[in-house]
């Protein structure tokens, strides 16, 4: 195993008061630059692969001179990168982006890692984002790894593309080994490799990560942990608002109807060979998806079946610990819940597994606990969100942290001072409630969850 490198530091600044310095370190790709930031190194926009459009990523193994990782790479281009189909009005939009700049581009692998000053053999996190397969990136507000650092854990973010860069699937781009599309799970499988051979250099252990995902992010992060390519790769794996969700995924016998919908893609475009399709300006190849997506709903997940994925992903437990979680304002909150029941039954017996409900009305409007409102706290990224955040919330945030801190570490979530997170083999259907008037283990109410998917108008999911 590679160990921690010696740091060479230089120049030393400051930055709105706080102490930073550059930091340098060697790892086996190459010297990487970044910055420390009050006891925290930070590498961002290091990229892990190279990509053509409609191809499968290579994992970059080596870079010439010294690698500078001080600020974000691209995101993968979507919605937002066009004026056309940009709402900055839109909830996710004012929540999460507000004011950030973002560079948009077909070439966007990169990903981002934060780890304590002077780290080795730390537990590892991985981070996917959601955005229904269709947007979505690292450098959003609320994925900041500073305060899992701070508890010796390295935490890496990283980008994929997405909606048809990331999806598309047709005959003629079918490959000898069977491998078609699903460019989603392959470019995330590629950054695995790239941080397992890299990440010791961070200070980080290869042989202890968990996988964490929300919403799209979260049917990853389930599909990951199953596919034989990732056997052995993670312990733990928290799944947040969409466990159970990789089970819907369609099987071997929608392969044509897929090549079918995606195909219309390609008529839209008037394109008349693969070739062409991959050299035509990015802008119209995703109007063309758009149109198409309008009436035939190829947004989300048309994952053409696949045994590294697809295939293993129905009633297929996995050895890893599970943390599940759904808000009580989610997009569907009772097939969250039925799902994540499901989920937690078909574990039994494979590994542990605990539930989670987060029940905070956010402060700011009367939108309750919307769909992944709870990465805020997840994160402790509460100070980087307009909203009226109080120390109650400050606390359910620090509270959070503690309990998935503990489960990065060892794969329970449990520790001193904490209320007893009880597993599903422990205490059947009982979740973890987070809220700032109690953090408390017990059943939720279906009465309630009934009410919130069909008598409360919930936000449109997407995100």
């Amino acid at each position: 195993m590679v160990k921690y490198q010696k740091q060479n530091v230089k120049n030393v600044f400051q930055n709105r008061g706080r102490r930073m310095r550059e930091i340098y370190i060697d790892t086996p790709c190459g010297s990487i630059k970044g910055v420390n930031e009050d006891g925290i190194n930070r590498f961002l926009g290091i990229r892990y692969a190279n990509a053509k459009r409609f191809e499968y990523a290579e994992e970059v193994t080596s870079w010439e001179g010294v690698y500078e990782a001080l600020d974000y790479g691209a995101a993968p281009i979507q919605m937002r990168t066009y004026e056309k189909y940009r709402n900055e009005n839109a909830h996710y939009e004012v929540e999460f982006l507000k004011d950030v700049k973002v560079d948009y581009s077909e070439d966007c692998l990169f990903l981002n890692v934060w780890a304590p000053e002077n780290a080795k053999d730390c537990p590892v996190l991985v981070v996917i984002y959601g955005g229904g397969n269709m947007k979505g990136h690292t450098n959003e507000k609320e994925f900041d790894g500073t305060e899992f650092a701070r508890r010796g854990i390295v935490v890496v973010t990283l980008n994929y593309r997405v909606n048809i860069f990331g999806l598309m699937a047709i005959k003629g781009l079918e490959q000898p080994d069977g491998r078609c599309g699903n460019f989603i799970y392959y470019d995330q499988h590629t950054a695995f490799n790239f941080i397992r051979h890299n990440i010791a250099s961070f200070g980080g252990n290869p042989e202890n990560m968990t996988l964490i995902g929300q919403s799209a992010g979260a049917a990853s992060c389930e599909t990951q942990i199953k596919s034989p390519l990732n056997k052995g790769y993670f312990k733990n794996a928290i799944i947040q608002s969409s466990a159970g969700f990789s089970t819907v995924i369609k099987g071997k016998e929608n392969r044509e109807k897929i090549y079918e919908l995606w195909s219309k893609v390609y008529e839209e475009t008037g394109c008349r060979s693969i070739n062409e399709l991959k050299v035509m300006p990015a802008e119209k190849l995703f109007e063309a998806y758009m149109n198409v997506a309008a009436n035939n709903q190829l947004a989300y997940a048309n994952f053409v079946y696949d045994e590294n994925f697809t295939g293993v992903s129905k009633n297929q437990p996995s050895d890893v610990n599970i943390i599940c979680g759904m808000t009580s304002e989610d997009t569907m909150p009772l097939i969250f819940y039925v799902m994540m029941r499901l989920l937690a039954k078909k574990q039994k017996g494979y590994a542990n597994i605990y539930s989670y409900y987060f029940c905070r009305q956010l402060p700011g409007d009367e939108l309750g606990a919307w769909h992944s409102s709870d990465l805020w706290y997840t994160y402790g990224a509460l100070d980087k969100c307009w909203r009226p955040f109080t120390n109650d919330d400050k606390k359910l945030s620090n509270i959070m942290i503690e309990y998935f801190s503990n489960f990065i570490r060892t794969g329970n979530p449990n520790g001193e001072e904490l209320v007893k997170w009880p597993s599903y083999e422990e205490k059947k259907n009982v979740f973890m409630h987070f809220d700032i008037t109690e953090c408390k283990a017990k059943k939720p109410k279906l009465s309630k969850i009934l009410q919130n998917t069909f008598g409360k108008k919930t936000l449109e999911s997407g995100f």
